[in-house]
């Protein structure tokens, strides 16, 4: 009985993280990342906010994993999170290329394309600067 008891919870607490988690507030269509030269401002902070930092999850209202992605500064004081110059050991580009750094929202990946995971990482590579 315990165990069942155990199983319904861990179930219902997945379909509240599942369901917290499960939409983006804005479209991917028009979030394209350069080559080179990414801008804080005009591309990463856009990619946070349609798939991070809105609420529930990274906000604000929530703090998800005692994590807040809202602002650039935020977003630089997450330990080991960004790494400038080293995109391969940061856990934000670990996270987005799925390499071992557990996150739960594996679910909604089709809102993240190539591009948007390449771009993150060479923001990172140019020094993760706040332009």
């Amino acid at each position: 009985m315990k165990i069942f008891v155990a199983i319904l919870i861990l179930l219902f607490v997945g379909g509240v993280v599942f369901s917290a988690c499960s939409w983006t507030s804005g479209s991917q269509e028009g979030l394209v990342f350069p080559e080179e030269n990414i801008s804080y401002l005009l591309h990463v902070k856009p990619f946070l906010e349609q798939n991070c930092s809105y609420s529930p999850c990274h906000s604000y209202a929530n703090f998800a994993g005692g994590i807040c992605l809202i602002e650039y500064h935020q977003v630089i004081a997450v330990a080991n999170f960004i790494i400038p110059a080293n995109p391969d050991v940061s856990r934000f580009v670990q996270i987005l290329e799925e390499k071992g750094v557990p996150h739960y929202t594996y679910f909604y990946r089709k809102n993240i394309t190539e591009n948007h995971t390449k771009g993150v990482r060479q923001w990172i590579k140019e020094g993760a600067i706040n332009q």
